[in-house]
């Protein structure tokens, strides 16, 4: 076969985006299934052997850690936002708080603050990790707008929406598909790092998988790239 090496990932991206047409079958699909209850999957017939448990700062950061789709009225401060956008930000020696295959980091990190005080509220903002300072992008669209291209049910409406957003293009051409894979790990590490931050600041949040992918890239600019939108967090007062 002649295929070039990031074909197999671009089927598998191309199978699991959303539209507006496909996005109320796989609404419907997610409503509808109830799995059973099952024992975990994994036993096995020797004895358990316990493990200390730490009593530390971070295991208790991680263990308030939860989701939270339900927000309050009122605006962040920039204090708070410049607090969650530390999550992906960079060492004086240069790396990021995640990991990255071959330090590539083709991770983007975009948000929509909708309620935010000062100068960046209503606007499109993209991260940059060097200067932890973010970059203008444009207007947001009204809120009825941009919960459409979120597509996920919320109760309230979030102060800020982060959406992180994937240029593959580096990380393809040095593992093939496998690097497509490499990328959604660096994205759950991300991830991860917003939610402590979220909880550290005792605000709500919770990740959300159904974007409808071309309206989020149109939404940010970036239809006319090869972008890729892997997750977006919505964030703010519970």
């Amino acid at each position: 076969m002649n295929e070039l090496p990031e074909e197999g990932f671009e089927l598998f991206w191309e199978a699991s985006t959303l539209t507006p047409a496909t996005a109320p079958a796989f609404g419907s699909q997610v409503l509808s299934w109830d799995p059973p209850w099952r024992p975990r999957l994994l036993t096995y017939p020797g004895p358990d052997l316990d493990l200390p448990l730490p009593r530390d700062r971070l295991l208790s950061l991680t263990q308030r850690r939860s989701s939270g789709r339900t927000f309050g009225p009122g605006r962040l401060t920039e204090r708070q936002l410049g607090s969650l956008f530390a999550a992906f930000s960079q060492t004086p020696d240069g790396r990021r708080l995640f990991p990255s295959a071959g330090a590539l980091y083709p991770l983007e990190v975009f948000c929509l603050a909708t309620g935010v005080e000062g100068d960046m509220t209503g606007k499109i903002l993209c991260y940059n990790p060097d200067r932890h300072s973010v970059s203008v992008v444009g207007e947001c669209p009204p809120w009825e707008e941009c919960a459409k291209a979120i597509n996920n049910p919320l109760e309230g409406q979030p102060q800020v929406v982060f959406l992180f957003v994937l240029l593959l293009e580096e990380m393809l051409a040095k593992y093939g598909p496998r690097g497509g894979r490499f990328a959604l790990i660096e994205v759950g590490h991300a991830a991860h790092s917003l939610a402590l931050r979220l909880t550290r600041e005792k605000l709500a949040g919770f990740e959300m998988g159904g974007l409808l992918d071309r309206e989020i890239l149109r939404l940010l600019g970036l239809q006319d790239r090869p972008a890729r939108v892997a997750l977006g967090y919505a964030c703010g007062l519970p």
